[in-house]
């Protein structure tokens, strides 16, 4: 009996390694699959149409509409603390967040450096005169100042810099390989 067994032990190893190893893949394919979905419920549009609307908090529709009377192109998408409205002006690109509510919560706008405020422009250019602004992320809260997010480069590196009532901080800088 041991005889017959024994060219056996190696096959059943290998078939329980097998499914072992194929076990994990797919833990981590499922891990995987799960955030991917989680990111598209994030960036899945809330609404189609204007009958759409009735998933989306009134007093969310309401302030965007009143902040916004000449804007009928937007995007409403579901985020996980709320809703956000997205649409284009004059170049410019705007993301309304408001949360589940509807109570508005922050403006974002990105923009190129021909649209940025002189005085921010000439701030952020009197010490980085080597760099080539790439985009400026401009947000906008409740009760404070204005929040400019500049991303810049240059030959060797790229960099991030905050400018909140006049104060200029870096962020970040990434190297260029």
């Amino acid at each position: 009996m041991n005889k017959l067994f024994l060219p056996f032990v190696p096959c059943f190893v290998f078939i329980i390694t097998g499914i072992s190893l194929h076990a994990q893949t797919a833990v981590k394919k499922q891990a995987f699959n799960t955030v991917a979905i989680v990111e598209q419920e994030a960036l899945a549009p809330a609404h189609n149409s204007m009958a759409d609307f009735r998933n989306i908090p009134i007093k969310a529709v309401r302030s965007f509409k009143n902040t916004w009377q000449h804007v009928d192109n937007e995007t409403w998408y579901r985020i996980p603390d709320g809703y956000r409205a997205r649409f284009t002006e004059d170049g410019v690109l705007y993301l309304v967040t408001y949360n589940k509510n509807g109570k508005w919560l922050h403006t974002m706008r990105q923009y190129n450096e021909t649209k940025l405020e002189r005085y921010v422009r000439a701030q952020v250019k009197s010490v980085y005169y080597d760099y080539s602004i790439i985009l400026i992320e401009e947000i906008e809260y409740a009760m404070k100042p204005l929040t400019y997010i500049i991303h810049m480069e240059d030959k060797a590196s790229f960099k991030n810099i905050k400018i909140c009532d006049r104060e200029m901080e870096e962020i970040t800088e990434i190297y260029k390989l």
